[in-house]
């Protein structure tokens, strides 16, 4: 109680003074620098905003011809940036190529209910079966994956075992009648190369959307091994809850070697990488953007 005593006399008297100007100046001195910040911040926004004008107009002239006479396949996967979804096909038909096909897959694709899986695994054998595409011996790759990545693409012009466009219509069209997937089959091809426009997953707790993420990981490995090339693309600014489809595939050793990534494709530095990306796969390179 003396010692309280004391404090209470010396902060009223002696040191009221000396206290109230430490703390006024310390305050001031924490206002300066949230300005100064906040005029960083600005700046920096400002330098950001210039920079992807720049390249938003300079797309065009850099990637004119940059993937002449291509057909790309677009598969867009659940929780999907729907901007990157809308600009990855304009930003692909600048540089020169023609997108041959758009599928969007649901999440019955990798779920692991079993009354799901039993109905979906019907309809790939049946499926597969009027493409005429051989799943029974896929090894370690899923066969529905092995039969999505036969009926979109292949991995050269000369390649002997394409499925026939029309078959590969049909076939789709049979897997989108039993809801896995939506495809736009008009002006339908066969592809060259295919960009993945990947999402987060969501559904279940932590454990299942990990698992949900790694089946597709296994997905676009699949994609991968048929095309001459692939990119997996997403805008990491809407990732929030859940897993991200881009990182699973860059913390998978098997898909890293071969899968290229984009995780900013919501700009346009990143739909210039997208670009850029299918270029260096079709060289025989990979790399993550």
């Amino acid at each position: 109680f003396l010692a309280l005593a004391v404090g209470i006399v010396l902060g009223a008297g002696p040191l009221q003074g000396e206290i109230g100007d430490t703390l006024s100046n310390e305050v001031a001195g924490l206002r300066k620098d949230k300005a100064d910040l906040n005029e960083q911040l600005s700046q920096a926004a400002a330098g950001t905003e210039a920079r992807d004008a720049y390249i938003g107009e300079t797309n065009p002239l850099v990637l004119a011809d940059a993937l002449a006479g291509q057909r790309v396949a677009v598969v867009v996967l659940p929780g999907a940036d729907t901007a990157v979804v809308e600009s990855t096909p304009a930003s692909l038909a600048s540089a020169g190529a023609t997108v041959v096909s758009t599928t969007t897959v649901s999440d019955g694709w990798v779920s692991a209910d079993e009354a799901v899986v039993s109905a979906r695994d019907a309809a790939v054998r049946e499926a597969a079966s009027g493409a005429g595409v051989d799943v029974s011996d896929s090894g370690s790759v899923s066969p529905r994956d092995v039969l999505l990545a036969a009926l979109l693409a292949r991995p050269s012009t000369e390649a002997t075992d394409a499925v026939e466009p029309q078959r590969a219509r049909t076939a789709l069209e049979a897997l989108a009648e039993a809801d896995l997937l939506d495809v736009a089959t008009e002006q339908f091809e066969i592809a060259d190369l295919v960009v993945v426009v990947a999402g987060t997953t969501s559904q279940g707790d932590v454990a299942a959307q990990e698992a949900a993420a790694d089946r597709w990981v296994d997905l676009t490995i699949a994609l991968d091994a048929r095309a001459a090339g692939s990119v997996v693309v997403g805008e990491n600014s809407t990732v929030e809850d859940g897993v991200d489809v881009v990182a699973s595939v860059r913390n998978d050793e098997t898909a890293k070697e071969g899968v290229s990534t984009v995780d900013n494709a919501g700009s346009a530095l990143g739909q210039a990488s997208i670009v850029h990306g299918l270029v260096e796969q079709r060289a025989g390179g990979t790399g993550q953007y």
